[in-house]
């Protein structure tokens, strides 16, 4: 199994996308909708739900069956179309000497 770009509570960015307008978009793992197929995409592939970031930020989404555009703050990305900017967690962990612990301090100072 392939290893997942995101998790659960990641901030990422958007680098591929059907829409120009999706592309370069700040978001957040909020939900998972599991593994399921993708358009232009081959077989299952783990798809996020996401929410954007920047108050003034949108998605947009094509339903071609219903013939609606709809612009939201939310939706599905597939993992593939997103780069964490964090970190994964536990990631951010640093391990301190004692004695560098007491430099750090110091020069805080």
């Amino acid at each position: 199994m392939r290893k997942l770009n995101c998790e659960l509570g990641s901030i990422a960015i958007t680098v591929n996308a059907k829409f120009t307008p999706n592309l370069g978009k700040i978001v957040r793992v909020i939900d998972s909708y599991g593994m399921m197929p993708w358009h232009g995409l081959e077989g299952l592939v783990q798809v996020w739900r996401v929410e954007v970031v920047c108050s003034e930020s949108v998605l947009h989404y094509l339903y071609p069956k219903r013939h609606h555009l709809e612009v939201t703050f939310s939706g599905p990305v597939p993992d593939c179309y997103l780069r964490p900017i964090v970190p994964p967690s536990g990631q951010l962990s640093f391990d301190f000497d004692e004695d560098v612990l007491m430099t750090i301090e110091e020069s805080a100072l």
